[in-house]
This record gives structure tokens, C-alpha cells and sequence, in this order.
């Protein structure tokens, strides 16, 4: 008889949270729901650390940060159209993501409860 995974496992929680990342990227980010699945995946307590503008403290700092940064680049937030790396470890994640032009960042992120309640971006 084997004995099944624990859903306790940290490595699980690990991918779920690698999981919402690509959901936070793909599908928030990229189509700049700063009000639904964006919010919904940080914590309402959020910092967020994105090298080169002045760091946020909460939810409504952050949406105020991107849709700035979103109004500066053209109106669209750049295109990231893959991870390709992805790990973490207990409650932190990191990823680069590329973006359609060629460029490409770097988060990491410490997760709490299922949302970013803090974030580093380099890019």
C-alpha cells in the first residue's frame, strides 16, 4: 500500500503558488485587470519593491503604480508571454518572465494565504 501525498506538502503549495503566478502574468497582468484577478491575487497589505519607482505599501498603491507605469508605456502593459524559470521555496517564489519584445524580469514574491503580500521586481 502506498501512502498518498500530504496536502500539507510544501512543495505543493510551492507549484500552486508558481501556478498563480502564471495567472498573475498571463491573464491579470497582461490584460491589466487591476481590479479583478490582479487584486484578488495580493494581499491588501501588499509592498511591493519594483526597482526603479518608488516602492508601494497596500493594495491601492500598487493598482495606482501599474496603471501609471501602464499609462507611460503606451496604455498596454508589455506582453509576457512566458516563465521560463520557475522555482521557489515554503512561502517564496521567483520567476522570470519574457516578454513579446525581448525583454525580461524578475519577481520574487513571498506569498501568504494564497497572494502576494510582498513582491521584488527587477527588470
Amino acid at each position: 500500500m502506498t501512502e498518498s501525498a500530504s496536502t500539507n506538502d510544501p512543495q505543493d503549495e510551492v507549484a500552486a503558488n508558481l501556478k498563480r503566478m502564471d495567472d498573475l502574468d498571463f491573464k491579470a497582468w497582461n490584460n491589466g485587470d487591476w481590479r479583478g484577478l490582479f487584486s484578488h491575487l495580493h494581499t491588501e497589505d501588499v509592498y511591493v519593491d519594483m526597482k526603479g519607482m518608488a516602492p508601494t505599501h497596500g493594495l491601492e498603491e500598487h493598482i495606482a503604480a501599474m496603471e501609471g507605469f501602464t499609462a507611460q508605456v503606451g496604455g498596454t502593459p508589455p506582453q509576457i508571454t512566458s516563465h521560463p524559470i520557475a522555482f521557489g521555496s515554503g512561502e517564496w517564489t521567483c520567476v522570470v518572465g519574457e516578454a513579446a519584445d525581448g525583454s525580461r524580469m524578475v519577481t520574487v514574491a513571498r506569498w501568504r494565504d494564497g497572494a502576494i503580500a510582498e513582491e521584488y521586481i527587477w527588470s
